[in-house]
């Protein structure tokens, strides 16, 4: 058994305890320690420990009661350190609420994207406009496609 082993068995549970006496009374090293040791708890022994000074739960009652008086706003430092994680779960709630459940807009398409999406050949619907003679026929085809998307486009607040 090492010097170390026996140490920690020499004053701990009772397994082991005769192997760590047997190995002090082999080495000077130990039987120091163990004779140290013995003095340290000698000294702790029941009856050393110190009585608190006269009053002194009174005096502590008293001192706590005072602090509790002499600090009202700890209460509302409290209660605002509540109120601040509760208030912005419900800001949250209330930004998340507005932007799922609020109605959808809808998005105007560019004419590029219009087309796309209905699979349509731009160049058709410019061939009536290239096959017109007169000039008055073409503007009027003009006006009339433009006067059609200016309708269809709304304003939103």
């Amino acid at each position: 058994m090492t010097c170390k082993e026996a140490r920690k068995r020499m004053f701990g549970p009772t397994a082991g305890r005769d192997e760590a006496e047997r190995h002090a009374a082999g080495c000077a090293d130990c039987r120091s320690f163990a004779r140290d040791y013995a003095s340290i708890l000698g000294m702790l022994g029941p009856g050393a420990e110190p009585e608190p000074l006269p009053y002194f739960q009174e005096r502590l009652w008293a001192k706590i009661a005072e602090r509790e008086k002499a600090e009202p706003q700890a209460l509302w430092i409290r209660w605002s350190l509540r109120a601040i994680p509760v208030s912005l779960v419900l800001i949250a709630v209330f930004v998340g609420a507005i932007l799922f459940l609020g109605p959808a807009l809808e998005d105007d398409m560019s004419q590029p994207a219009a087309l796309l999406i209905r699979n349509a050949n731009p160049l058709t619907e410019t061939n009536a406009l290239f096959n017109e003679d007169k000039i008055e026929a073409k503007s009027m085809i003009i006006m009339f496609t433009g006067n059609e998307m200016a309708s269809s486009r709304r304003y939103r607040p």
